[in-house]
């Protein structure tokens, strides 16, 4: 079933309020579920129709990349090419791209490098520190989340001097500091007339996450010199959701806006409802991370589901068939609210696993079945294994040899200093030399010249039969992963493209995924934080995949535990949760041992 037009949901009162208010500041307080979303998007749309001839632009701002994303699908789909007038964004991403512009009228490189990485940022201020003779915290990532604290609620701490000094020396910025660059370049004012000139209205989505730092870039864009008002701006947010206080969020901001603008105030009350059966599962595994959530009775009853199968393959298909089941018979109508429709788009699916390579045989049963998809991971959770990410940073290091994250990056993963992996040379010796053996396989990679020959190389490495069979699970699915994307990357691009940076660009798309497209969602955990659907398979559900091989600590398995909860969470009616009872190695076939997590939910 498509999804509705504008003028086929016919908006409450509360939300019609809002949508037709002529008012320059407007803060709209809206609970949970609220249907908030819709009134940002019938908003837009009325600003467009209002200046149809127009060639200004609406600025949307959301909270987090997913939401950016998903309302700009909406307003893409609804709006159609009216769309295009309008720019939606994270606030660090609108900050990026204004800076990306006119970021030299403020003395930043025409590309300053962004380090997003807490260990790449570490090394600069201990770096940075010890060039100028002053003692390095003893924990330097605790003392740069106190400097983003500090800068994210404007406030002052030890080291933000030198931090700041530091990046600039650096010619980098990180996130905090792309908000108050960016503040600085609206001080311009050649260049704050110009943005000025771009935008006809502002609207912040999540407004109750706003930091006393986004507030002052938020206002350095909408006000005049005098303090006035000169870009019409609308709040949306709630301050019973504000849940990141720890990053520095301040709801009472809204209220601020409100006093400073004189904005009007429109309240959202109604609330959609959520599936029992889901919330009772969710709520086992908050009260095992000691925050029990009672979950209520709701009208929709909802569904959990718990299916093995003898393998990844069989597991795939086991997936992709109950995807195909919801496309052409739709979600179990007992299991639904009264007036809640069954049928399902493929959009409102997602399949969720603890890294990309768990999702691997997903993609290709979906495609035997002919079911479109889109697929997405963070960069961290892209490739799972640490030669897989090895290889991924000799890419990086053909790329840009002079990047000292690459360098950075390199010494982590290989547990050496950045002088001896800041070369190509410099890092086949240190390849060849590793006490691990399946790190010395890599070798021959860092002698490769030309891009064509990269993935080639890499299939003929091979690693020690010592190698776990986590392991070895890891880096067969990596490896799947690279040639997949090179095997995309060279049917699509010319010949005279093919480079290690093109290369690298593209792997990168690779793991963003098109948000655009359309299809089913397979994501990996981490990409669908924040995000939610009708209906979520979380797969891959085996000891040394979720909890992660690695996680060895009771701190790491808390974190994996919290990964488990954002999965099946992301679920509003139906929860399928699935693992292969074997893996695929080099080696063969090894059998798994059901999630410690599944426990807790069964």
């Amino acid at each position: 079933m498509a999804e509705p037009t504008l003028n086929e949901i016919i908006p409450s009162p509360e939300q019609a309020a809002a949508i037709a208010s002529e008012d320059a500041a407007v803060i709209v307080v809206a609970s949970a579920g609220s249907g908030k979303t819709e009134v940002v998007a019938r908003r837009v749309e009325r600003l467009l129709e209002g200046q149809a001839e127009s060639h200004s632009r609406v600025l949307t701002v959301t909270y987090t990349v997913k939401a950016a994303t998903e309302l700009r699908h909406r307003l893409r789909t609804r709006l159609g090419s009216a769309s295009r007038r309008v720019d939606t964004e994270t606030i660090h991403g609108f900050a990026h791209s204004l800076l990306r512009q006119h970021g030299t009228n403020i003395g930043l490189p025409a590309e300053p490098e962004l380090l997003v990485r807490d260990e790449d940022r570490a090394e600069l201020l201990n770096r940075w520190l010890d060039d100028n003779g002053i003692d390095a915290p003893e924990d330097t990532v605790d003392t740069l989340r106190a400097l983003d604290l500090a800068r994210s609620t404007c406030t002052t701490c030890e080291f933000l001097e030198e931090w700041e000094q530091a990046l600039e020396n650096a010619g980098a910025l990180d996130y905090p500091g792309l908000l108050s660059a960016a503040e600085r370049l609206l001080e311009v004012k050649s260049v704050k007339r110009q943005v000025a000139r771009v935008y006809e209205q502002v609207i912040v989505d999540e407004a109750q996450n706003l930091t006393a730092a986004q507030y002052g870039l938020l206002v350095g864009l909408i006000s005049g010199s005098e303090g006035e008002l000169t870009i019409p701006t609308m709040l949306v947010g709630d301050d019973k959701q504000s849940i990141v206080s720890f990053a520095g969020a301040d709801p009472t901001l809204m209220l601020k806006f409100a006093a400073e603008f004189g904005a009007r105030r429109f309240d959202l009350t109604a609330n959609f409802r959520s599936a029992t059966a889901i919330g009772r599962t969710t709520e086992a595994i908050a009260a095992q991370l000691g925050h029990p959530n009672p979950a209520g009775e709701y009208a929709a009853e909802g569904e959990v589901a718990f299916r093995e199968a003898p393998d990844e393959a069989a597991e795939a298909d086991l997936v992709a068939g109950w995807v195909e089941g919801l496309l052409s018979g739709g979600l179990n109508p007992s299991k639904l609210a009264p007036d809640e429709t069954a049928a399902i788009e493929p959009e409102q699916i997602a399949i969720l696993a603890r890294s990309g390579g768990a999702l691997r045989f997903v993609s290709t049963a979906l495609s035997g079945r002919g079911v479109e998809f889109v697929s997405a991971s963070t960069t961290g959770d892209w490739l799972s294994s640490v030669p897989g990410r090895i290889a991924m940073e000799i890419v990086s290091l053909r790329t840009s040899a002079d990047h000292r994250s690459t360098h950075w990056q390199l010494g982590r993963l290989l547990n050496v200093s950045e002088d001896q992996a800041s070369t190509l040379d410099a890092l086949a010796s240190v390849l060849r030399a590793h006490e691990d053996p399946a790190i010395a396989a890599l070798a021959p990679l860092a002698e490769v010249d030309r891009v064509e020959d990269f993935t080639r190389t890499l299939a003929d490495v091979e690693l020690p039969e010592t190698s776990t069979p986590d392991e070895s699970a890891a880096w067969e699915s990596d490896l799947a992963l690279l040639d997949e994307a090179w095997s995309r990357f060279d049917a699509e691009v010319d010949r005279v493209a093919v480079t290690w940076g093109n290369f690298k660009l593209f792997c990168a798309k690779q793991q963003r995924g098109d948000e655009l497209a359309p299809g089913v969602r397979l994501l990996t955990i981490h990409k669908s934080q924040g995000r939610e659907f009708r209906a979520v398979a979380v797969v891959g559900l085996n000891d040394g995949q979720l909890p992660d091989f690695r996680a060895t600590s009771t701190e790491k398995l808390t974190a994996e535990l919290r990964t488990f909860y954002v999965a099946i969470s992301r679920a509003r009616r139906s929860l399928l949760l699935t693992r292969p009872q074997s893996r695929m190695t080099r080696y063969g076939s090894r059998a798994s041992n059901p999630s410690r997590f599944l426990e807790l939910v069964r």
